[in-house]
């Protein structure tokens, strides 16, 4: 202090507080005069002659005097120096006095406060907005969600719906308040299979999951198609989230085209296709022979099927003979049954095709192949509907349809001497001719993709497509095994494919060769006998004398294998060296 502190102001300081840090004083007495003490100097105010009347440099404080007796205080006082004061003014013994003490911490410790309280405010006005506008693009979100044709659904650890959007209401026609809580096999109709394989997606790994498709049938009777995706809650991972995606019409959509394109497993969407599909239907109300004609792999054996399970036979037997595998030595027997005794052999009585087919549907696949003998033996059987079986004398009735398939041109064996001319006309009542596939280039495409999507299946390879410069091969292939060998090239090139599109290079060499500009692929007929014969040998040894096993290496069926060995006299009992022939 530069003088001694009257006895009022170090009672007031006492009073205030005993701390109190640079403490100034300005005493005015009631004849103006000033008396100045204490550390002024840090509030701008200079000590001048203590009996000097006031002056303009304390204007401030003259303007709040007289005090009348009563103290005032004005808290946080800025001084020209940016020092914050404290001022008390109260009466002292000569006049008034004004106490100062400074406050600058304090002031800055407020001005940080509503600083941060200015800032908290301006945050929470932020937050307020933030929250909102999520409110408010939730409700839009939603809206769109529920406008889609969109179900989702949370449901917990325990399998309890936690949610269910208002699309999935109407869907299913549920109350989605009134779902919550139930476990969500009994809420959502999703049943049998579809509901076991579900709830496996949502117990398996987020990253071995697959898109999964549902039927679900609404409490309004109709049926939904749903393709199903699961994924964690990002909030509580033991949460899971259903997304179902309607996709009904296009399921419908895939189904007629399906129904429109395939028949019995026999596939095509070509007109020439359509028109066989049409035939089918119509030979198959009658109880007709029908002559089934096409190339090797057209797919004979197939219609044949279809004749059947579309006709009135269709609960009972469907027996398809190979005529061109059956030994001639006995041929009778098997398709006419013996009787014991009948020859060496014959320990027993033995049923033969015809009457084990009873009721039902008998094939004679490549009856071209059948001797004239059995020949006319099967003449017998569709004009009496009735067989002798070997050994017996005595006719047994029979009661079944008979359909024919070959590959040859039955008129020019009737020319030749090898085929009966009656049995023709009376197998030929009804005709099915298969185009071959190079005539209906058209299925090829859609035949492919077929193909890829049960290699898929059976190889486990997951491959989408083909490329441009394989289909453009495929095309552009003369396919003399037809859509045999167009189904054994798909298998043959996702055995080798190593992405997820069938390439050029994945192709069997033959096929590759054709578009390179080679050769065009020559039918089996125009095949050298020397030729052909190497083939089959070179394909009974790779698989070890299993004929099935050989006729897919070669893109051909087993029946027309047999024909084959038969055109160039392999017989597998001349070649004790290789495998065992089967």
């Amino acid at each position: 202090m530069n003088v001694d502190i009257p006895a009022s102001v170090a009672s007031k300081l006492n009073e205030l507080c005993v701390d109190a840090r640079h403490p100034g004083y300005v005493c005015i007495k009631n004849d103006r005069a000033v008396q100045f003490g204490g550390d002024l100097a840090r509030y701008g105010i200079e000590t001048i002659d203590t009996e000097k009347p006031i002056g303009d440099q304390i204007d401030y404080l003259e303007s709040l005097l007289p005090l009348n007796g009563e103290s005032l205080n004005i808290p946080c006082l800025q001084t020209e120096e940016n020092v914050y004061a404290d001022l008390f003014l109260f009466p002292c013994e000569q006049g008034d006095c004004v106490l100062f003490l400074d406050a600058t911490q304090y002031a800055h410790r407020m001005f940080d406060y509503q600083q941060n309280t200015n800032e908290l405010t301006l945050l929470r006005r932020r937050q307020a907005h933030l929250i909102s506008e999520i409110e408010h693009n939730r409700n839009h979100l939603l809206t769109v969600l529920n406008q889609l044709r969109l179900v989702t659904t949370i449901i917990n650890e325990l399998g309890q719906i936690d949610f269910l959007s208002e699309s999935g209401a109407r869907f299913f026609g549920l109350d989605t308040k009134g779902v919550v809580g139930q476990h969500w096999r009994q809420a959502l109709p999703i049943k049998g299979d579809d509901a076991q394989r579900l709830e496996a997606l949502l117990h398996q790994a987020p990253d071995t999951r697959e898109r999964l498709q549902v039927h679900a049938e609404a409490n309004h009777g109709r049926t939904f198609a749903f393709d199903v995706d699961v994924q964690d809650d990002p909030h509580h991972p033991d949460k899971r989230i259903i997304y179902m995606y309607d996709v009904s019409e296009i399921f419908n959509l895939r189904q007629l085209l399906s129904e429109k394109s395939s028949f019995h497993d026999i596939l095509g969407q070509s007109r020439s296709m359509m028109q066989v599909f049409e035939t089918i239907r119509d030979i198959a109300k009658v109880d007709a022979t029908v002559l089934i004609q096409g190339e090797t792999g057209t797919g004979k054996e197939l219609v044949a099927n279809a004749l059947h399970y579309e006709s009135h036979r269709r609960d009972n037997p469907f027996i398809v003979v190979n005529s061109a595998g059956l030994s001639d030595s006995l041929i009778n027997s098997q398709l006419f049954g013996h009787t014991k005794g009948a020859f060496t052999d014959a320990v027993a009585d033995q049923l033969g095709f015809f009457e084990a087919a009873a009721g039902g549907t008998i094939l004679l696949d490549e009856i071209g192949d059948i001797p004239l003998n059995t020949q006319t033996r099967i003449l017998r059987a569709l004009e009496q509907k009735e067989i002798i079986r070997v050994g017996e004398t005595k006719p047994r009735k029979i009661d079944v349809r008979i359909l024919a398939a070959t590959h040859k041109d039955l008129d020019a064996e009737v020319k030749n001497g090898t085929f009966r001319l009656d049995l023709l006309y009376r197998i030929r009542v009804a005709r099915v001719h298969l185009p071959a596939l190079r005539e209906r280039s058209e299925d090829i495409p859609w035949l492919v993709q077929s193909f890829i999507e049960k290699t898929r299946a059976s190889t486990g390879k997951d491959i989408e497509n083909i490329d441009e410069s394989a289909m453009r091969a495929l095309m552009d292939y003369e396919w003399p095994g037809n859509v045999r060998e167009l189904k054994n090239a798909i298998s043959y090139a996702a055995i080798h494919c190593k992405e997820t599109h069938l390439r050029l290079t994945d192709l069997p060499p033959e096929i590759r060769t054709s578009l390179a500009g080679g050769d065009t692929p020559k039918r089996p007929t125009q095949h050298s006998v020397e030729d052909e014969k190497e083939r089959i040998l070179k394909a009974l040894e790779m698989s070890g004398g299993q004929r099935g096993d050989a006729a897919k290496l070669l893109g051909i069926g087993r029946a027309t294998l047999y024909r084959r060995m038969k055109e160039c006299m392999i017989d597998p009992a001349s070649l004790p060296k290789r495998a065992n022939w089967k």
